[in-house]
C-alpha cells in the first residue's frame, strides 16, 4: 500500500473512533473529501480486517441507513497510528487552557496525558500562545455555570425527560419553580436552555440564572411539526419574539473582503458590486442582535441597510436611545 493510501486510511480510522455512533457514507464522503466509490472502497478493506463493525442507527436516521464504526477490540492496533502530531498537541493544549472545567476539559485532559511531552523548544511556543489566548479570550462578560445543573440538563435534552426548574430572572426578586421540557442549548454571549412549558410555549431560560434542576423521571415528546435546528436558523441570534424579515445589507468596498469571509446566517447570500462594496441578504428574526453586530467596530460606519424600511427605524430609535441616555454629560 502506497504511503498516501496508508495517509487516507488512517484518517479514516481516526473519524471512525472519534464518533461513538458512528458515521454513514455519506458523512464519511464530507469529512475526508473523497468519493462515494474511494470511501467505500476502504470501508470495506477495513470490514474485511475485521476492524470495522455497523452500528446502531440514531433514532433520527432513514431506517436503511448504515452507520460504521470501529469494532471494539481495533483500539490497540488503531492506536499505533493515532499519535498525536507536535503541532496538534500545541493545538489541544491551547485549547485545553481556555476551558473552565466541566466534562470537556476533563476528557481532552485524559487523552492528553497518554501522549509524549512536548520538545522544549515547543514548550515555549506553547507558553507563548497560552499567554496571548488568555489575554484575548478572557475579555469581556462572561457567565459562569455550575456544572450540576448541566449534569442533570444535559441528560434531560437527550432523553426527552421533564425537569423542575428554579429560575431567578433578572427582572425578579426571587427564584420561581416551574415544570419544563428542554429541547437544546444555545451557545453565545451567555448560554441559554430552551425549553417549553407542560402547555407547550417555548421559553428561552439563561443557563447561569438557573438555581436549581431537578430530573422528574417523566418524559415528554418532541412536537412532530418542529425542529430545534430550525427553529434556531431562523433567528439572527437567541431571541425569536420579532418578525420574520428578508434583510438587505450594503457593506463599503472598505470592509467588504472582511465581509465577505464571515457567515453572518445560515440563509445568507452576498455578492460583490461593481464598486467593489458587498450586498448581503439573509432572512431571520432577531433584529436587535443584528443591530448589535452592525455596530460593532469592525462595520461601524461602513454599512447601509437597504431593506427594509422596518429594520431602518428601529435601528434609529436604538441610536436615538442611547443618545437620550447620555444628554447630560
Amino acid at each position: 500500500m502506497s504511503y498516501a493510501k496508508f495517509r487516507d486510511m488512517v484518517e479514516l480510522c481516526g473519524h471512525l473512533q472519534a464518533r461513538s455512533m458512528g458515521l454513514t457514507i455519506t458523512e464519511l464522503m464530507q469529512l475526508t473529501e473523497r468519493s462515494r466509490k474511494t470511501v467505500e472502497r476502504m470501508l470495506g478493506t477495513l470490514i474485511g480486517l475485521g476492524l470495522v463493525e455497523a452500528n446502531h442507527i440514531r433514532d433520527s436516521d432513514h431506517h436503511l441507513t448504515k452507520r460504521w464504526r470501529l469494532e471494539g477490540s481495533a483500539d490497540a492496533p488503531i492506536h499505533l497510528f493515532m499519535n498525536i502530531e507536535p503541532l496538534e498537541k500545541v493545538a489541544l493544549e491551547r485549547l485545553l487552557n481556555s476551558l473552565d472545567g466541566g466534562p470537556a476539559q476533563r476528557g481532552l485532559t485524559k487523552m492528553l496525558s497518554v501522549q509524549k511531552p512536548l520538545s522544549r523548544h515547543l514548550v515555549n511556543d506553547l507558553d507563548e500562545f497560552i499567554e496571548r489566548d488568555a489575554h484575548i479570550g478572557r475579555v469581556g462578560p462572561k457567565s459562569h455555570v455550575r456544572n450540576a445543573i448541566m449534569q442533570v440538563l444535559e441528560p434531560a435534552v437527550v432523553g426527552s425527560e421533564q425537569v423542575r426548574l428554579r429560575y431567578k430572572s433578572e427582572l425578579k426578586r426571587r427564584a420561581s419553580a416551574r415544570i419544563i421540557n428542554p429541547h437544546g442549548f444555545l451557545f453565545g454571549r451567555f448560554s441559554y436552555l430552551v425549553a417549553s412549558t407542560t402547555k407547550g410555549e417555548l421559553r428561552i431560560y439563561r443557563l447561569d440564572l438557573i438555581e436549581d434542576a431537578e430530573a422528574l423521571g417523566t418524559y415528554f415528546e418532541e412536537p412532530k411539526t418542529w425542529s430545534f435546528k430550525q427553529w434556531v436558523q431562523e433567528s439572527f441570534g437567541v431571541f425569536h419574539g420579532d418578525e420574520k424579515l428578508q434583510v438587505k445589507i450594503l457593506f463599503a468596498p472598505t470592509v467588504a473582503k472582511r465581509a465577505e469571509s464571515i457567515q453572518f446566517h445560515s440563509s445568507q447570500t452576498s455578492k460583490r458590486q461593481k464598486d467593489g462594496s458587498l450586498l448581503v441578504t439573509l432572512t431571520c428574526k432577531g433584529h436587535r442582535e443584528l443591530i448589535h453586530e452592525l455596530l460593532h467596530p469592525d462595520w461601524l460606519g461602513n454599512f447601509q441597510i437597504l431593506e427594509p424600511k422596518a429594520l431602518v427605524d428601529e435601528l434609529r430609535s436604538y441610536m436615538h436611545a442611547t443618545l437620550e441616555s447620555h444628554q447630560n454629560y
